[in-house]
C-alpha cells in the first residue's frame, strides 16, 4: 500500500459553481495528520479565492467515515495531538480560521462517523447533512487528552451541558441524536446523501453571490456582539448591500416577473 508521501490525501473536484473538497485516506478512516491538514487548508484557501467557486462541500472518502479525527498511528511525534510549542498558534486552528473566514458556504457531507477532530470540522461547516448510519463522537478522554482543538467551534454549535457530557464520557451520538441536538441540519438514508447535498448546493448557487458572501460575513461578524452592536452593525451592513449590482439586478428581475441573472458584484 502506498504511504501518504506518495498518494493525494485530499482531493478537490470542481462540478458547475461546487468545489467538493474529499479526505481521500478511507485505509485510515480518513484521518487527519500534518499532511492532511495542510492540504485541507491548501484546498480551502484555493477554492475560497476562486471566483466561480460559490459553494464548498467538504466530505470523506468511502462510507465508514466522514474523518476520524487525529490521527493515533503519529501519537505525539506529529500530527494534531503535538505541535511546535515555540509557535503561539496550531494548525488546527488556522483551519477552522480559514472556514469560518471563507465567504462561501461550507456543506459537510457526513458520509460516515466523525470522530474527535471530524465532529469539530462538521461544526466549522455551515449547513451539515449526515448519513443516517453515521456518528458523532469526541472519543479522546479515552486515551488520556482531551479535544482542545475542537472545543470552539463546537461550543458554538452545541448546548453546554450536552458537549460536556459528549466530551468527558466520550460515548458516540447517532445520527438521530446528532440532528436532535443541532449538530447537523439533515439526516438522510445513505443512498440519498448526495442527492441532498446538491440539492443544497444548488439553491446557494441560484442565489445571488454578493448577497451570500456578505450575508455570511455579516451573519459570522454578529456573532460575538452585544445585541446593541448587531443592530448598529446591521444598520451600516443593510444600505451596503442594497447598493451592489446584484441588488439592483435583484429589484429589477422582481418588478419584470423573471429570473435575475447574476454578476456577483
Amino acid at each position: 500500500m502506498a504511504s501518504d508521501s506518495e498518494t493525494e490525501v485530499v482531493r478537490s473536484e470542481q462540478k458547475g459553481h461546487v468545489v467538493w473538497i474529499t479526505i481521500d485516506r478511507p485505509e485510515r478512516r480518513n484521518a487527519l495528520n500534518d499532511q492532511v491538514i495542510s492540504a485541507l487548508i491548501a484546498a480551502f484557501e484555493a477554492a475560497s479565492d476562486d471566483a466561480s467557486c460559490r459553494v464548498i462541500v467538504l466530505t470523506g472518502a468511502g462510507d465508514r467515515a466522514f474523518c476520524a479525527g487525529g490521527d493515533l498511528k503519529a501519537g505525539d511525534k506529529g500530527g494534531p495531538f503535538s505541535g511546535d510549542l515555540s509557535q503561539p498558534r496550531h494548525p488546527i486552528g488556522r483551519l477552522f480560521r480559514l472556514m469560518g473566514e471563507s465567504m462561501k458556504p461550507i456543506i459537510a457531507r457526513v458520509n460516515g462517523d466523525a470522530f474527535g477532530g471530524g465532529s469539530g470540522l462538521v461544526c466549522a461547516c455551515d449547513i451539515a447533512v449526515m448519513a443516517d448510519t453515521a456518528r458523532i463522537a469526541t472519543p479522546e478522554a479515552k486515551v488520556g487528552i482531551f479535544p482542545m482543538m475542537i472545543v470552539p467551534p463546537m461550543l458554538r454549535m452545541i448546548p453546554r451541558r450536552r458537549l460536556l457530557e459528549m466530551y468527558i464520557t466520550g460515548e458516540p451520538w447517532t445520527a438521530a441524536q446528532a440532528l436532535e441536538f443541532g449538530i447537523v441540519n439533515y439526516v438522510v438514508p445513505a443512498a440519498g446523501l448526495d442527492a441532498k447535498v446538491s440539492e443544497l448546493a444548488e439553491k446557494i448557487v441560484a442565489r445571488s453571490p454578493s448577497a451570500v458572501r456578505l450575508g455570511k460575513y455579516s451573519f459570522a461578524a454578529m456573532q460575538d456582539m452585544t445585541f446593541d452592536q448587531q443592530l448598529r452593525f446591521a444598520e451600516t451592513m443593510l444600505p451596503r448591500i442594497s447598493m451592489t449590482e446584484d441588488a439592483r439586478e435583484g429589484f429589477a428581475a422582481f418588478q419584470e416577473k423573471r429570473s435575475p441573472t447574476w454578476t456577483g458584484r
